[in-house]
């Protein structure tokens, strides 16, 4: 067994390898995760859902329900993605601290 393992990364070398892509994929989507959770908070969206609401008043509950559902989504979308562009921005801030060579 010991022959098999011979000039393989132990777990320490694998877990820093693996922090260290986690902070360059980070780095590399953070811009992207920005946009994304700027266009689901924004008025605009907002708005539009505040419209949807009200045009769908008049109709049966199930759709009523319905929308009501999809704001409350919206909502809990904004929230999670906040929280994993907060986890994003840390990683990348890591790694803009780090060396070129990695290390």
């Amino acid at each position: 067994m010991a022959e098999e393992t011979a000039g393989a990364p132990g777990v320490e070398e694998l877990r820093a390898q693996f922090d260290a892509l986690q902070r360059q994929i980070a780095a590399a989507t953070v811009g992207k995760a920005e946009s994304f959770v700027a266009l689901m908070a924004s008025p605009e969206l907002d708005d539009m859902m505040t419209d949807l609401t009200n045009a769908v008043a008049d109709l049966d509950e199930a759709t009523r329900k319905r929308v009501a559902s999809w704001v409350k989504m919206r909502a809990g979308i904004v929230a999670l993605s906040a929280l994993e562009l907060k986890r994003l921005r840390g990683l990348a801030a890591v790694a803009d601290g780090e060396p070129a060579n990695g290390g």
